[in-house]
């Protein structure tokens, strides 16, 4: 496992270091295209290590089950008093 996290560490210093030499001045239209390949490819050797972080993508489901739980955590007693 601890080979795994530093090679984890070792690709996102390259994916960090490519995007870096991208936004440089002294970047190449070739150099780019060159770059963004080679960081496409760390980045898809970081999801096969499984250290992909890929961002929360919310749904009208996924917001649902989030108030859902806000309301569970909540307070306990009814919101309401009962009419008669």
């Amino acid at each position: 496992m601890s080979e795994q996290r530093t090679r984890l560490e070792q690709l996102r210093e390259m994916v960090a270091g490519a995007e870096e030499r991208m936004l440089s001045d002294s970047c190449t239209d070739q150099n780019f295209a060159v770059l963004g390949r080679m960081r496409a490819d760390f980045l898809a050797q970081i999801a096969e290590l499984g250290g992909e972080e890929k961002p929360a993508k919310e749904t009208g489901l996924s917001d649902f089950e989030k108030r859902l739980r806000d309301r569970e955590s909540g307070s306990k007693a009814p919101r309401r008093t009962a009419s008669k």
